[in-house]
C-alpha cells in the first residue's frame, strides 16, 4: 500500500498534483514529469541542479524545489517506482537491457 497523499497544507510553486492521475507524488509544473522522474533522471546521469536545469529547460529554482520535495517525500516516491516497476514486469517489459555477448 502506497504512503498517504500528500497533505493540502503544503504549497509548491513549481510543483503541481494532478488528481487524475494514480500517482500520489507531485509534478513539475508545465511538465509531465514527476519529481521521482526527475530526481532519478538526475542520478542516471550525474547532474547537478544547474546541469539538470539547463538539461531539461527548466528554471534551477524548480529543480531544486523538487530535490526538497524528494528528500520529505522519498517513502512515497519510491513506493509509486515499486509499484511501477511490479506493474511492468507483471505485463512482461524487459526493465534492464539484455546483455549482447561480444
Amino acid at each position: 500500500m502506497l504512503p498517504q497523499k500528500i497533505r493540502k497544507s503544503e504549497h509548491y510553486r513549481y510543483l503541481v498534483a494532478k488528481p487524475e492521475s494514480w500517482r500520489k507524488q507531485l509534478y513539475l509544473k508545465g511538465r509531465n514529469m514527476t519529481v521521482g522522474q526527475l530526481v532519478y533522471t538526475m542520478r542516471a546521469n550525474n547532474l547537478s541542479a544547474e546541469e539538470a536545469a539547463l538539461d531539461i529547460d527548466l528554471p534551477v529554482e524548480q529543480v531544486r524545489e523538487a530535490q526538497a520535495y524528494y528528500e520529505t517525500h522519498r517513502e512515497l516516491i519510491e513506493a509509486e517506482a515499486d509499484e511501477e516497476k511490479r506493474y511492468l514486469l507483471s505485463q512482461g517489459v524487459q526493465l534492464e537491457p539484455a546483455i549482447v555477448p561480444g
